[in-house]
């Protein structure tokens, strides 16, 4: 199932899936996220096929928490991230529920982040359909995740990270990211 996102009030929250996809972007034209919008219907049939959501937000919309903005990701500087695909465990309804005061409190204990940052994988549009062609298919099919290495791993509480995330990077070492270890952290 694939989702734009223009009004968090209308997804039930008892929706639930395996993990959640999230398009980030900074809310502006560029060709990488044209790139992912092009291939949003693909994206949303993997997902409708492998228990998952695939959620980007339509333009001039902007969500955000302190887990998550267009300036800030669990921390870090968006620029150096965004634009990135998100795979996590968190519903959307959370965001809707973090909006006011006291919101680093209702963030939530379990909450697992894997950000993927296209401009480290992608110089072109073409470098973005094949990216996402291959993270998918290895997903649906379980594979280990080759062309990818974990960048960097934050813990919750170090710093400013307000949840557990890995961050991606390319891999030119053949040695990739067990799938069963993806699913295994997402449980913990």
């Amino acid at each position: 199932m694939g989702l734009y996102i223009s009004s968090l009030q209308h997804i039930p929250e008892n929706a639930n899936r395996n993990y959640f996809i999230y398009l980030l972007d900074y809310g502006w034209n560029e060709p990488l996220i044209e790139a992912l919008e092009k291939n949003y219907d693909r994206m949303a049939q993997f997902a409708a096929e492998n228990n998952a959501v695939v959620i980007k937000g339509t333009r001039k919309v902007h969500f955000e928490d302190e887990v998550l903005s267009w300036h800030n990701i669990n921390g870090e500087n968006a620029e150096k991230i965004l634009p990135a695909i998100l795979i996590t465990n968190r519903h959307p309804a959370k965001f809707k529920e973090s909006f006011g005061t006291n919101r680093s409190e209702e963030i939530e204990n379990d909450l697992k982040m894997i950000l993927i940052p296209l401009k480290k994988f992608c110089q072109t549009t073409t470098d973005v359909t094949e990216l996402i062609s291959k993270l998918f298919n290895d997903i649906r099919q379980q594979k280990d995740l080759n062309d990818f290495k974990i960048a960097k791993e934050v813990k919750k509480g170090f710093g400013k990270a307000l949840a557990d995330s890995l961050i991606l990077e390319p891999n030119f070492n053949g040695l990739g990211i067990d799938f069963k270890k993806i699913i295994e952290y997402f449980k913990k």
